[in-house]
């Protein structure tokens, strides 16, 4: 069974945390709302340092990049995934060797241009 760290809101992290659970991940999730930082403490204390995958849903893509580097260069988790809540900071998150980078807004322009300019009607 592999062990999943995720860092962010309820809102955006829900059905991940369920998707992975249907995987047979465990999964721990940190709740940001309320909190002014993550602190190293609050991750050892939810067992950063047993995670195989990481994953940081902020909202704030200078937190997602901190949290997942420090991830893997101090606690050796084998993957990390982080959000890019811009498309401009794609490139700088992917070169500070986070393995994948997520930009929602991106993906929803994508599926606008398949739909609207392309004439596609499925987008994935």
């Amino acid at each position: 069974m592999m062990f999943t760290l995720i860092v962010g809101d309820l809102k955006n992290s829900e059905l991940v945390i369920q998707d992975l659970k249907d995987n047979n991940h465990s999964v721990v999730f940190i709740d940001i709302k309320g909190k002014k930082d993550i602190s190293e403490i609050l991750l050892e204390e939810n067992r950063i340092q047993f995670a195989q995958l990481f994953i940081a849903f902020t909202e704030e893509d200078h937190v997602n990049l901190y949290l997942c580097k420090l991830a893997k260069k101090k606690y050796g988790v084998e993957k990390t995934i982080a959000l890019a809540n811009y498309p401009d900071n794609m490139e700088l998150l992917k070169q500070q060797n986070i393995d994948y980078v997520i930009c929602p807004n991106l993906f929803i322009k994508n599926c606008i241009d398949k739909f609207i300019f392309r004439g596609e009607g499925k987008c994935i």
